[in-house]
């Protein structure tokens, strides 16, 4: 059986991951260089928006190392499988899926002998989660490397993630604005509707409001997705607001299988508290 691997950006719980079978290599947050947590692990997404409520400084964040990728690599070739699939978040905003082709590499001028492939998803959060989802469904079917990597490049298009936030402040000041082009969204006092596209996060448009903005990304949903499948609705810090988006969407969807999460601590630190959408596999590209 092939065995996936991703980054713990991917937002899954530990749960989550533990019922697909994927193994998570954790990301690493610093609150300085004396306070560091191995994301999801250490520090979950309630503790993170919690602790942003009072420090002055942004936590940093580290992707996983060479060891820890090629120490990751090894354990599940231990276990006997018949390939690796290492789902990387995009390599458009981390390092983190050149490290784990080079942990690759050097495995194989080692000798490594089991089939490893990494793979640029192109997302980071829930959009990842939607390609772990379905790669792991297939992996625990006994599907080989070749069609789940074959499935990805067809789905990869497909996924859907769209979103707004309350506040640019945090991205501005981590420098993750992607390619969002209205950078004075709070002074304006308007909000851009944000989809993640091609590795990066960009605007759609803007309008005045928050309300405003969420009725946009419910009307993408009615638009794109294909309806019935399964939704990731995710959220920062606003459980109540999500619950409420949940019963809006199924209004719109009534087979829709939906998810509400956290968005993570590593991703949660930009967005700031107050984010809130939807990752889906839309009907066409």
């Amino acid at each position: 059986m092939v065995r996936v691997l991703t980054n713990s950006v991917c937002d899954l719980t530990p749960q989550q991951t533990q019922e697909l079978g994927v193994t998570v290599i954790p990301d690493v947050l610093a609150f300085g260089p004396q306070e560091q947590y191995l994301n999801n692990v250490q520090i979950d997404p309630p503790t993170l928006y919690k602790r942003l409520e009072t420090c002055t400084d942004l936590p940093t964040t580290a992707h996983p190392n060479l060891d820890q990728y090629m120490q990751a690599f090894r354990a599940a070739a231990a276990e006997g499988c018949d390939g690796i699939l290492c789902l990387s978040l995009t390599s458009k905003m981390s390092g983190s899926y050149n490290t784990a082709c080079a942990a690759c590499k050097l495995l194989q001028e080692q000798g490594f002998s089991t089939p490893l492939v990494v793979y640029d998803s192109l997302q980071v959060s829930y959009g990842l989660a939607v390609l772990v989802r379905e790669a792991a469904r297939m992996a625990n079917t006994g599907a080989s490397l070749e069609q789940i990597v074959a499935m990805l490049d067809e789905l990869r298009p497909k996924v859907g993630v769209y979103f707004v936030m309350e506040s640019l402040e945090n991205a501005r000041r981590g420098g993750r604005v992607g390619a969002i082009r209205v950078l004075a969204a709070d002074l304006l006092k308007v909000k851009p509707i944000l989809v993640f596209r091609d590795g990066l996060v960009s605007d759609l448009g803007i309008v005045r409001g928050y309300d405003k903005a969420l009725d946009r990304v419910f009307d993408l949903y009615a638009q794109r997705a294909k309806f019935g499948g399964e939704v990731y609705l995710f959220h920062a810090a606003r459980p109540e607001l999500a619950e409420q988006c949940r019963q809006r969407l199924l209004a719109i969807d009534p087979a829709a299988r939906i998810t509400v999460g956290w968005v993570g601590a590593v991703i949660g630190i930009y967005t700031g508290p107050g984010a809130l959408g939807m990752a889906f596999e839309q009907r066409k590209a």
